[in-house]
């Protein structure tokens, strides 16, 4: 369980295992603004939670036993879902850079001179012959051709 302080005087409990987006419980403890939690151990059975405000009052609450026993795969299944928010998180980033990229690319451009009929055959000969090779490699990997098998380009 994670626990935050709200400026509204609440504590907020963070139970990740069961909800992500919204504390299992929140707990009004002041009138004034939370300013720090600090955890006792009392014995293996009874953990205390020292809650000090704004007015300079300390506020003692005692940590439930769901809360404060992690369940037998609780370690693993938190791992995991930090991995999977780290790999959301790079997704995004990587998206918005891309987005970014295709908007400076997307600039109107200033026409060239027209390409001579050579220079399209050519060009077209080229882009063909791609298309050629990545068909074999998509192949290949399918298994449906051989990797030596030659691929008939035009010349």
């Amino acid at each position: 369980a994670v626990v935050s302080t709200q400026s509204t005087g609440n504590i907020d409990v963070w139970d990740l295992m069961d909800r992500s987006h919204e504390p299992s419980m929140s707990q009004n403890i002041s009138s004034s603004a939370v300013t720090s939690i600090v955890p006792y151990r009392v014995s293996s059975k009874q953990v205390l939670l020292g809650v000090g405000d704004n007015f300079g009052t300390l506020h003692i609450l005692e940590v439930p036993w769901s809360l404060r026993q992690a369940s037998p795969n609780e370690l693993t299944a938190m791992s995991s879902y930090f991995e999977r928010e780290c790999s959301r998180i790079d997704y995004y980033k990587d998206r918005d850079a891309n987005r970014e990229e295709k908007i400076v690319d997307s600039s109107p451009q200033i026409p060239t001179a027209l390409e001579t009929d050579e220079e399209e055959e050519e060009r077209l000969k080229k882009s063909f012959n791609n298309y050629l090779t990545m068909e074999k490699e998509f192949l290949v990997k399918l298994g449906l051709r051989k990797e030596d098998d030659p691929v008939k380009l035009i010349h």
